[in-house]
Parts: C-alpha cells; sequence; structure tokens
C-alpha cells in the first residue's frame, strides 16, 4: 500500500493539539514556583514578595489559558468555513459614492488598535472564527488574556532586569591566594569571609 504522507498544515495542526493537551494538564505549587525562578533568573531569598506575586500572576494566567483553550477547541471546526466578503456603499463629502469591501473597512479597525502586531493578528482570527467585529473580538475573554499576558511578560522582564541592576556583585577570590589576606585586621578579616563564602561556591 501507498503511504499516505501529511500535509504540513495539518502536522501542524496536530502539534497544535498536543500542545494545548500539555497546556491543560494541572501543575502543582512547587513546580509553578520552579518554573518562575528557573525562567525569570530571581532569586527567591532576595526577592521572596516578587516571586510569590509571579506565583500567583502564573497560576491565574494558567486558569485563563485552560479557559481559552477550551473555547479555542470549540471554534476549531468553524475555520474551515470560508467567510462572505460583502461590499459596502461609503458616500464621500461631495456625495460620490465610492465602493470598498467589508474586508478593507475592518482591516483598518485592527490597524486602529492600541496593541501589538501579534494581538492585532490574534484579534482578526478570532473575530473571523466567530463572525464578530474587530471591537468585539478585541474585547473577548480570550484576546484579554492574551493582552494581560503580554503586559505581564513585559512586567516580569522589566522586574527581572532591575533585579539583576540591584544584586549585589559578587567578588572573584580566583586570583588571591589565602596567605595574601591579612587576618589581623578588621578589613582583613572580612575579607577571608567573603573569600571563604566563595570557596563555598566553586
Amino acid at each position: 500500500m501507498p503511504k499516505k504522507f501529511m500535509s504540513n498544515d495539518t502536522i501542524e495542526e496536530a502539534e497544535a493539539i498536543q500542545a494545548e493537551e500539555i497546556a491543560l494538564k494541572e501543575v502543582n505549587d512547587d513546580e509553578v514556583r520552579s518554573q518562575v525562578i528557573e525562567k525569570y533568573g530571581i532569586d527567591p531569598e532576595l526577592n521572596p514578595e516578587l516571586v510569590d506575586q509571579l506565583v500567583e500572576d502564573k497560576k491565574e494566567a494558567n486558569r485563563k489559558l485552560s479557559i481559552a483553550i477550551k473555547q479555542k477547541q470549540t471554534w476549531r471546526d468553524k475555520a474551515n468555513k470560508p467567510a462572505e466578503v460583502k461590499t459596502v456603499e461609503v458616500k464621500t463629502q461631495a456625495d460620490t459614492s465610492q465602493f470598498v469591501t467589508r474586508e478593507e473597512l475592518e482591516q483598518k479597525e485592527y490597524d486602529s488598535l492600541e496593541a501589538s502586531d501579534l494581538i492585532k493578528q490574534e484579534t482578526k482570527n478570532y473575530a473571523k472564527l466567530n463572525k464578530i467585529d474587530p471591537k468585539q473580538a478585541f474585547n473577548s475573554e480570550y484576546i484579554t488574556f492574551l493582552r494581560d499576558k503580554e503586559n505581564q511578560k513585559a512586567k516580569v522582564e522589566e522586574a527581572s532586569i532591575s533585579t539583576k541592576r540591584n544584586s549585589p556583585t559578587k567578588k572573584d577570590f580566583s586570583s588571591i591566594a589565602p596567605k595574601d589576606i591579612d587576618q589581623s585586621t578588621a578589613e582583613g578579616r572580612k575579607q577571608w569571609e567573603e573569600y571563604m563564602n566563595w570557596v563555598k561556591t566553586q
């Protein structure tokens, strides 16, 4: 029998469905905390409140994502239905008639949205699947979730950069021998303590 080959679109759809199933699996608090610390490189001892807040934000984001994915799964079968393109008549101030498609008018609405290109495209896809106008799609629960997620990501990245700037710089004692540290002085004893802490990290 000849082998059946899957098209790229079919493979991508299958991978997307698999990714959705993985995203729907519940993750316990410890796993969420570990993911947050590893992803953003935040020291939980230096920034415990930030880590706790990010864990709560992540759990809330996971909850909203689960809702959004379940909704998206019910809409997938609508994607194969061709969208109707209608023409509308727009009169200018000179009372002359100019014909433009509804698609062109909607594209202008998408372009005017105060959002990233990614959110605009997701809004357009959502509106097409559900046969609603751009404004309704933009204010839907799914697109609102994506906007909140994008804003949260920017917030975390900014906080992570700020944390790295404020973290104390660790000294490198690789070029210093113990005998070079004078422990007879207060400064020397402090340097010896820092040296011993550095040795423990090696």
